[in-house]
């Protein structure tokens, strides 16, 4: 489900209806102060294609390396469909391993798994925190496997000295859950591997969506004010007359753009072989990459200090390790509902990845079953202000404790 805002953007059901505090990043003056980071990111790959998002790059690494019907893909039993959907187009099966309580990888039941099928090992670093890689890389080597890290949540993440990203055989990374914009994704190979990838623009209406949307949404969370009022007028009129364009050609908005790029989870196989809007591509060349990691380590830390003591919660990792930039702050709630509902629809931009696949239960994992009902995602992005933060500790710790009483 789609609403559109009282500007004409439109949000993802990803996004609470009446969203006062933004989940994701908007582009503000400040996103471009502080300059760019000298520590190495899979973005500084030599050998790396963008794309319109990071489910598309998980596409293309299964389509490079001629995955089909009749192979079998490792993929982590937690996850969100931005993980499957590429699996499942790719016509190959998806065999779910497990996680241990801390999210790690449970190493002996992928050994388990593993059989003469199996192609692809999917390994997702876990909102910005590094899997046991070192082990997971040797394991691929041995059995002569494909190794593909899932960076989404760790695009600036290190490990031992080197980017999460640069230990596998492919990475796939989302710009959109760490920059300001509208779409982005990239895929990243080693120098051993295959990387020829044809792109293709998405076309004029893609990318002036892309950067219009990408605008509004700073406008709609009070960042840019001044351009907002500048752009009024024309904003108001290019909407009318993207209803109407719509209404003319019977064209629903997921048709003219891909889902990825709004948020969504959607999967759009025609989107596969897009490269990136330029606006989003000079946008993500242009702002502080230095504000994005410091902002993002200093906003966790508080929040794992201002949750320290809520009851009814727990926080998954309350120390945020050398290396890690993280991609949002976890917290696990016993009693989780009505809590996350009722926050929900007061405007705290709280995510959980409830739907897994429909193969995955309790007996699948335990942990992951668990954690798709419990786990709540809570932003941490470089944009948030702190009263904005300090807004929704408030609410959480009042919502949580009530309900602890009332239960």
């Amino acid at each position: 489900m789609e609403v559109e805002s009282n500007i004409g953007v439109s949000l993802s059901s990803s996004e609470p209806v009446n969203t006062i505090i933004p989940g994701s990043v908007p582009l503000s003056l400040g996103s471009f102060l502080g300059g760019r980071s000298k520590k190495p990111s899979i973005l500084d790959s030599q050998r790396v294609v963008y794309l319109t998002s990071g489910r598309m790059a998980i596409a293309q690494a299964l389509m490079l390396n001629r995955i089909c019907e009749g192979d079998e893909v490792l993929v982590p039993a937690y996850h969100c469909s931005s993980m499957i959907a590429p699996v499942k187009h790719s016509g190959a099966k998806s065999v779910f391993y497990r996680i241990l309580p801390d999210m790690s990888i449970d190493l002996e039941d992928i050994e388990q798994k593993l059989n003469d099928k199996t192609r692809l090992l999917l390994v997702a670093h876990y909102f910005g925190f590094p899997q046991p890689i070192n082990a997971l890389q040797k394991l691929c080597t041995d059995k002569g496997i494909v190794l593909l890290e899932d960076c989404a949540h760790a695009l600036f993440s290190n490990y031992q000295g080197k980017p999460l990203g640069s230990f596998g055989d492919y990475a796939a990374g989302s710009l959109m859950k760490f920059f300001p914009v509208n779409d982005g994704g990239v895929l990243t190979a080693n120098t051993a591997h295959n990387l020829q990838v044809q792109t293709e623009p998405g076309g004029r209406e893609f990318e002036l969506r892309c950067a219009l949307n990408t605008l509004e949404k700073s406008f709609i969370y009070n960042r840019l004010k001044t351009l907002e009022l500048l752009l009024w007028i024309p904003l108001k009129i290019k909407n009318l007359l993207w209803r109407w364009l719509k209404s003319q050609r019977g064209e629903s908005h997921a048709e003219s753009s891909p889902a990825a790029s709004d948020g969504g989870f959607d999967f759009q196989p025609r989107w596969i072989n897009t490269r990136i809007s330029a606006f989003s591509l000079r946008i993500s060349r242009m702002v502080s990459t230095n504000r994005i990691i410091d902002r993002r380590s200093s906003n966790y830390r508080w929040l794992s200090n201002a949750l320290a003591d809520i009851p009814n919660c727990r926080r998954l990792h309350p120390e945020l390790p050398e290396g890690v930039v993280p991609y949002i702050f976890p917290i696990i709630i016993d009693q989780v509902d009505p809590a996350f509902i009722n926050l929900r629809r007061m405007g705290v931009p709280l995510l959980r990845w409830e739907f897994l696949d429909e193969e995955v239960d309790s007996n699948t994992c335990k942990n992951s079953h668990y954690y798709s009902r419990h786990l709540v995602q809570i932003p941490c992005h470089q944009e948030l202000h702190q009263a904005e933060l300090e807004w929704m500790v408030d609410n959480i710790r009042h919502e949580l404790s009530r309900h602890n009483q009332t239960g």
